[in-house]
């Protein structure tokens, strides 16, 4: 087995790196997983990194201005009762509105969730109002599932996927509702145990290897090509974005690709440094911040085996926005001070901080439009080429693209992959 990477190590769009200021490991994005990634967390079991998790029940703090912070938590009853009882203790919304969406929650999955025509065009919000959800429940509840989960506003984002959400994550199994994030960066979480791994076994792992071309002969895929080197394989996996895809794919495999598969919508991420601790919950929401999300990195990730340089009384606070396409064209300087405000706002510690070191990563690509009308262009496994497959959180899971989506896709294709050599 090779691995070609084209960039300089593995991860792709869920990688970490060191800052250069500080001396720390910083994630590109900050990832939140959930018990219902079975497929993700299967890797993480088979390259020993399952214990690496920050892990808890369903307890999701959601802080405005006027109720401050309000938690969608969970208790321990068994499914979906505990659902049930998080939502009817959910401080931002009154009792009928907590009825309500409880009825939404299964009318979404009931309705939305199955593949019929008339209603796979419809956005989140469109299906919200078919289902007679308040503006308040749509802006304390809905809204920043949505968010969260599908990387998009409301408006444009498909109800069927986030309906495939609620039914894994909310309705499923209570353990599927357990929420996780990474202990460690993501690098030293995934990407580099699962690269000792294949190496361990007899693989090979080049980085710095961009691939030219799929050499295809009589139908069949028979290896690829970098620079003037030709690889021979009897079986190639593509793992790579669409437009990657439409420029080394043979014909046949490429013009299946609509260009429409080339949207993506963006994730900007922000690092803030701050002098002292801070107080707070580990992981906030915004209801009505620019900046959708803080999490205290200093208290969930594990202490470094090589302290950075950075001082250790300090707080490290990594803030996102999703569907970040407003923020793309702000300097960054702006955009950190935008989230330094807004967790000052909600973090009791943290209006007297200063700011020691920031960082802003702007992930344009980040995942898939999640567009209604692009979730039937999702292509499958198998194309019209032998012997060639294709993987990617993009491809036709079912699901957003996520780091279950990725895993879901990767072991599919691997299982196709086998079969065919049997």
């Amino acid at each position: 087995m090779t691995v070609l990477e084209a960039a300089p190590a593995l991860g792709g769009r869920a990688r970490s790196f060191v800052e250069r200021s500080t001396g720390d490991s910083v994630d590109n994005g900050q990832h939140a997983l959930m018990g219902c990634y079975h497929e993700f967390l299967a890797l993480l079991t088979r390259i020993g990194r399952r214990g690496a998790l920050w892990e808890s029940e369903l307890d999701v703090p959601l802080w405005d201005a006027a109720r401050g912070v309000q938690r969608l938590a969970c208790p321990a009853l068994p499914s979906p009762l505990h659902f049930a009882a998080g939502v009817l203790r959910f401080g931002h919304l009154s009792l009928r509105q907590r009825l309500s969406a409880l009825r939404a929650g299964r009318a979404l999955v009931a309705r939305f969730g199955r593949s019929r025509d008339r209603d796979e065009a419809f956005t989140v919000a469109q299906a919200l109002f078919a289902l007679r959800q308040s503006p308040q429940a749509r802006r304390a509840l809905w809204d920043p599932l949505t968010w969260a989960t599908l990387n998009a506003d409301p408006t444009v984002a498909s109800a069927a996927l986030l309906a495939a959400v609620v039914a894994r994550a909310l309705l499923g199994p209570r353990s599927a509702s357990r929420f996780l994030l990474p202990a460690l960066p993501l690098s030293e979480l995934y990407a580099e145990p699962a690269r000792k791994f294949i190496e361990a076994r007899g693989g090979t792992v080049r980085c710095r290897a961009p691939v030219d071309e799929v050499v295809v002969e009589n139908g069949r895929a028979v290896g690829v090509r970098l620079g003037g080197e030709l690889l021979h394989a009897s079986r190639v996996i593509l793992s790579v974005p669409p437009p990657v895809v439409r420029r080394i794919a043979p014909p046949g495999l490429g013009s299946l690709l609509p260009a429409a598969l080339e949207r993506a919508t963006p994730i900007v991420s922000v690092t803030l440094w701050l002098d002292r601790p801070v107080g707070g919950p580990d992981f906030l929401g915004l209801l009505d911040g620019q900046t959708q999300w803080l999490f205290r990195v200093d208290r969930i990730h594990r202490p470094a085996s090589t302290p950075s340089r950075g001082s250790p009384a300090g707080a490290r606070i990594a803030c996102v926005r999703s569907g970040a396409s407003a923020w793309l064209d702000l300097p960054t300087r702006e955009i950190a001070l935008i989230a330094l405000r807004e967790a000052a706002q909600a973090l009791p510690g943290a209006i007297h901080a200063e700011l020691r070191h920031a960082l802003v990563v702007k992930e344009v690509a980040a995942t898939l439009a999640p567009t209604p009308e692009l979730q039937r262009l999702r292509p499958g496994p198998a194309g019209p080429v032998r012997d060639l497959f294709l993987a990617g959180d993009w491809t036709d899971t079912g699901l957003p693209a996520t780091l279950e989506s990725a895993a879901f896709s990767g072991h599919r294709a691997a299982a196709l992959a086998f079969a065919t050599a049997q």
